[in-house]
């Protein structure tokens, strides 16, 4: 009898033996089918390298948390001590000459500087005026103009327009909307012609007698709704739940959002066009995303980023809409003042347009 318990019980360590052994041979070959896959999936691997690279540049590189550039005005008489002061930091760049308090206000009110410093005959500040639409170049220029304000006893007066308290909510909100229409634009749509694609509804929507233009302009119009619709939703619930105040008119922020949106469309249709599956499709509409929010001067302002690789900046959508959304809401900008960035979004959304349409028609093709 102890024999035979003695056999059992080897046999049962050889079956467990056994039973590892497979296990980890079905592992060692389904990992290998998975590196095999990987390694032909040359999109995906260019993906998955590619996008810590560009990150590692745009963070490294790309995005610093100093503001340099920002745009001063001496406001009253001039001042040489003044001027270098404050070019002395390296952090403003002061317009020459001196202006009229009407016209600093005017030029804070377009965005078109930054600060503005009113200074007596004798030379001393006696007001500072900033720009606090966008709150991190605001608390930037708050910090470096700390030495010009309190010279001496009497600390200088300094008024932050637009947005007193810099409240992150009203910087970050009207971003939002830019974003998450960018966002819901390019990946649905991309996703929505892929999926269709891979399910062979778009070959036999081509056997029907629709043309392929009129087939690209249905494919887009409901992405279009939905996209509206969420940022109304968004505008609406950040008036109602952070009170972001919207001094300008809804409905021409809407308007001017037409020409963005079309924008995201046509950059989700050339995404469908060289993505072969809806996997392929979220990953290459993430790696052309991201980088967007990060150098559009939605998150960071367009001056913390080095003349080096700004350049890229002035090829995305939202780099013109940011602006647009956050004078609207913030300033109460209308068209007098938004027209180049709503004429630069029209030229991308006509340019896009075309050439994913072109692609398009070749992908069908």
């Amino acid at each position: 009898m102890a024999d035979l318990s003695g056999g059992e019980e080897s046999g049962v360590v050889a079956r467990r033996e056994s039973a590892r052994g497979g296990s980890l041979r079905r592992l060692r070959a389904i990992t290998r089918k998975e590196f095999i896959q990987l390694v032909r999936d040359q999109r995906t691997l260019a993906l998955m390298v590619g996008m810590p690279l560009v990150l590692l540049l745009i963070f490294g590189y790309g995005i610093r948390l100093s503001v340099s550039h920002i745009g001063t005005e001496i406001v009253g008489h001039d001042s040489v001590a003044m001027r270098a002061q404050l070019d002395a930091g390296g952090h403003f760049d002061v317009q020459a000459g001196v202006v009229s308090l009407a016209r600093a206000r005017r030029d804070l009110f377009t965005g078109a500087t930054a600060v503005a410093i009113v200074v007596s005959p004798s030379g001393a500040p006696t007001q500072i005026l900033v720009d606090g639409s966008n709150a991190f170049v605001a608390q930037n220029s708050l910090e470096y103009l700390h030495s010009v304000a309190s010279p001496s006893a009497t600390p200088t007066p300094i008024d932050i327009l637009y947005n007193p308290t810099l409240r992150s909510a009203d910087f970050m909100v009207p971003a939002e909307v830019g974003m998450i229409m960018l966002w819901v634009g390019t990946v649905a749509t991309a996703i929505g012609v892929v999926r269709e694609r891979e399910q062979g509804t778009l070959e036999q929507l081509m056997m029907t007698p629709i043309r392929k233009l009129e087939l690209m302009v249905g494919k887009i119009l409901p992405y279009s709704v939905l996209t509206l619709l969420i940022a109304v939703v968004i505008t609406v619930l950040g008036l109602a739940l952070f009170s972001v105040p919207m001094r300008g008119n809804p409905f021409e922020l809407f308007a001017f959002a037409i020409p963005y949106l079309v924008a995201a469309l046509a950059i989700g249709l050339l995404v469908s066009t060289v993505a072969q599956n809806q996997r392929q499709a979220m990953q290459t509409a993430a790696f052309i995303l991201l980088p967007q929010v990060l150098l559009s001067g939605a998150l960071f302002p367009l001056s913390a980023i080095p003349w080096g690789i700004r350049w890229v900046s002035q090829l995305l959508p939202l780099t013109y809409f940011t602006p647009i959304s956050r004078g609207m809401f913030l300033k109460g900008l209308g068209f007098a003042q938004l027209w180049p960035q709503v004429g630069v979004l029209s030229a991308m959304a006509i340019v896009g347009t075309v050439l994913a349409a072109l692609l398009f028609r070749t992908r069908l093709d």
